[in-house]
């Protein structure tokens, strides 16, 4: 019995998918004329292709901005929605590939976010821990 016991609990062990680390994404927003917005993070749980999250950012004016984040990676890009904005901006859909060649940005993931109203919203995302 109790070796039956420890061979369950091994195949239950190995059997359980594994649950997703959170990792922290450093992400700036811009507006379109390119003035800065927001700095912060975006804490961010991938599962396949599906990605979701929170953003927790603090405004130029030192305000904080809070709003969830989730979305699909697919063929090199993300396509991630970005809703209940503490700042009342909404219908934000960012869509983030890895920067051009030849830009001031190198790693990570830059793109549009256009919002409900014609607010665009410039998102680049860099380091990840």
């Amino acid at each position: 019995m109790k070796r039956a016991l420890i061979t369950l609990a091994a195949f239950a062990a190995f059997a359980t998918p594994a649950l997703a680390e959170p990792l922290t994404w450093v992400v700036t927003e811009e507006s379109e004329a390119g003035l800065q917005s927001a700095q912060g993070s975006w804490t961010v749980v991938t599962e396949g292709d599906a990605v979701s999250g929170t953003a927790a950012m603090q405004l130029s004016n030192g305000s904080p901005l809070t709003y969830k984040v989730a979305g699909t990676f697919k063929d090199g890009a993300y396509t991630i929605e970005l809703t209940d904005r503490s700042d009342s901006k909404k219908g934000c859909i960012w869509t983030g590939h890895p920067p051009h060649a030849g830009g001031t940005q190198t790693k990570g993931f830059v793109g549009f976010a256009p919002c409900s109203g014609g607010v665009k919203l410039i998102i680049r995302t860099g380091g990840v821990s």
